[in-house]
């Protein structure tokens, strides 16, 4: 009876170890047009030529293409003269981005503020004011300069 349920059980786990069937959704799809209108000329799909691997042994490195490939319908669109796609960053990408901008601006901040030096001199001090260290008159007001500048 024992031997039964081993052979049960490994029969069971040859078919859980069978060929995994990998989902299609982590492929990249690209836009084939159901309805092209060019007659004979293969209806390839519109891949990026960036899309390529820059590392892989082309006929034509700059274009990354090999002989004898077939040019897309749209090829000015689609070559590596083309603008660049841009892919922009999530929105939380970009949040982080800022957080950590700030983060880093704020401990520069505060760690200038707790190592700055003291200031290598004292600061001048006249009880009386600058009219006596200066030679001033120190009984004349404002009137009394503006009498005297409109003379």
């Amino acid at each position: 009876m024992s031997r039964t349920l081993l052979l049960r059980g490994l029969a069971a786990r040859t078919r859980l170890v069978g060929p995994r069937m990998y989902s299609s959704h982590n492929k990249q799809e690209y836009y084939v047009d159901p309805d092209p209108q060019i007659g004979d000329y293969p209806n390839l799909p519109q891949k990026f030529a960036e899309d390529r691997s820059p590392y892989g042994k082309y006929w034509d490195r700059q274009m990354r293409r090999n002989f004898g490939e077939p040019i897309h319908e749209q090829d000015e669109i689609l070559n590596m003269w083309a603008p660049t796609r841009y892919s922009s960053p999530g929105w939380k990408q970009v949040g982080k981005m800022w957080a950590c901008t700030i983060a880093l601006v704020g401990t520069v901040y505060y760690i200038i503020a707790k190592t700055r030096s003291e200031t290598p001199y004292l600061r001048a001090y006249y009880p009386n004011g600058l009219k006596d260290e200066l030679g001033g008159l120190p009984t004349r007001t404002l009137a009394d300069s503006i009498e005297e500048a409109s003379k």
